[in-house]
């Protein structure tokens, strides 16, 4: 349907390009979008300093469905998706015209990722999991403990370097880890001051 990437594209750029492609009124859109997640992903990316400055970004290969087992659980977890689209209870929410294969191809045309895009997206889950993979924006597992840090978030090899934030988790907490990475800053925290200063 789509073999197109939005790239620098603004809101309403794609917002006419909607109206256009699906004949539609977009002025009173009230809509969403249903996500899944993968949890604890099997596939393994690396995270690689290219320099020792803190001003230069690392280089980061995510191996997103490195282990096919993951692209699995996502093709399960959007045939359970278009199941829930499809079902009685959501059509009263859904534009009965729009078969749900369309609002799939309307959201791999998103600008979620920097990956291309393939016209049979929409027809084939596991190209649509490739297609439209994305991270929730809750990085975490590039300094876990005992690989990079040891037991009290101490850079193993460091001096005087300790980190603690979400990359030190091996397993997201499933939704924003704020709480739980202020929470476990504050204990440390506390500790450290503890053995320090009393």
């Amino acid at each position: 349907m789509f073999d197109i990437v939005f790239q620098n594209t603004s809101r309403d750029e794609i917002k006419t390009f909607f109206q256009h492609r699906f004949n539609l009124d977009l002025s009173g859109l009230d809509a969403g979008i249903i996500l899944e997640k993968v949890t604890g992903p099997l596939s393994f990316g690396d995270l690689e300093l290219v320099s020792k400055s803190p001003y230069e970004n690392p280089k980061v290969t995510f191996n997103y469905f490195n282990d096919p087992r993951d692209l699995q659980a996502c093709v399960e977890g959007l045939q359970t998706i278009v199941k829930v689209l499809e079902s009685k209870p959501l059509m009263k929410f859904r534009d009965p015209f729009l078969p749900v294969r369309d609002l799939l191809a309307l959201v791999a045309a998103l600008p979620l990722n920097l990956r291309p895009r393939h016209v049979n997206a929409p027809f084939d889950l596991e190209q649509y999991c490739k297609d439209t993979v994305m991270t929730i924006w809750h990085y975490h597992g590039g300094c876990q403990v005992d690989r990079v840090v040891d037991r009290n978030y101490k850079v193993m090899g460091v001096g005087a370097l300790r980190i603690i934030d979400s990359s030190t988790l091996l397993y997201s907490p499933g939704t924003n880890p704020q709480a739980t990475m202020m929470m476990l800053g504050r204990y440390r925290l506390t500790i450290f001051f503890n053995y320090f200063f009393l």
